[in-house]
């Protein structure tokens, strides 16, 4: 009886260890959901600002620009600085909220080569933090004129709790142009680094994301379609699975869609 009653304590023991690294365990699958949107969004919500030449900036009116931000241009150095701040009158900043800067260099490397570096200044969207450069280049080519190559190294996306993600990406852009002007654009690639955990991660997109311009300067920055799949590493050899996918529900508003390595579904919606 001592031996049974020994035996049944031990089991009681176990499966109350057990049923705390599951918890632990669909936390931070949870946890991993969240970080994923977190990053793509970063990613994807300033896209716009490079593929616009610098005439775009001298023309337009803050108003009409995603986020409304006030925008000085250094004519001598081919830079554009985008300064956000709240504005009440500025509704295509409602789902997205941005403050500090971004930095456009535009640098013309030969007569066929140029680049647009995007620099971050003190900048925040939705809460989430955004330091380093990312590198768009343009080649003057009659068999894909509208394309641009990005890559960025050590870029980090920094949480409310100065917990950060540090990446690494490489993506190609096809822009839409008609008569002069971009109305949207597709982005393929993917890129690796660590998660604010420490695992090593990595992303590759399985379906190219769609743009629409006219979305993105209503305040609807996700993209209309597209696929993503995640993994974070526990070691060097396993990983747990995540695929992120977006739909368009309605008109311009996408939601998007994480199903996570245990089955379970996140949706995210920037309207909510």
């Amino acid at each position: 009886m001592k031996n049974a009653g020994f035996f049944l304590v031990l089991l009681i023991l176990m499966t109350s260890c057990f049923g705390d690294i599951d918890k632990d365990i669909q936390t931070d699958l949870q946890f991993e959901g969240n970080e994923i949107f977190n990053i793509s969004l970063s990613l994807e919500e300033s896209l716009i600002f490079p593929f616009h030449s610098i005439d775009y900036f001298r023309l337009s009116e803050s108003l009409a620009i995603p986020g409304c931000p006030d925008v000085t241009i250094d004519e001598n150095n081919k830079k554009v600085t985008l300064a956000f701040s709240v504005k009440k009158e500025c509704v295509n900043s409602l789902y997205v909220p941005r403050s500090g800067k971004i930095h456009l260099h535009y640098i013309s490397k030969t007569v066929l080569e140029s680049i647009v570096k995007v620099e971050y200044e003190d900048y925040t969207v939705r809460g989430m933090k955004i330091e380093g450069t990312r590198d768009f280049k343009k080649v003057n080519s009659l068999l894909n004129p509208n394309r641009r190559t990005e890559s960025f190294q050590d870029l980090f996306v920094i949480d409310g709790n100065n917990s950060s993600s540090r990446i690494n990406g490489d993506f190609t852009h096809e822009l839409g142009i008609q008569n002069g002007i971009l109305t949207g654009f597709s982005s393929t690639g993917g890129l690796e680094g660590r998660n604010i955990a420490g695992r090593p991660i990595k992303m590759t997109q399985s379906t190219a994301k769609n743009y629409f311009v006219d979305c993105i300067e209503d305040g609807f920055l996700l993209p209309t379609q597209g696929a993503e799949n995640w993994q974070i590493f526990r070691n060097e050899t396993q990983a747990t699975n995540h695929r992120m996918v977006y739909t368009l529900e309605n008109q311009c508003n996408s939601i998007a869609t994480i199903t996570l390595e245990d089955g379970r579904l996140m949706v995210f919606r920037l309207t909510e």
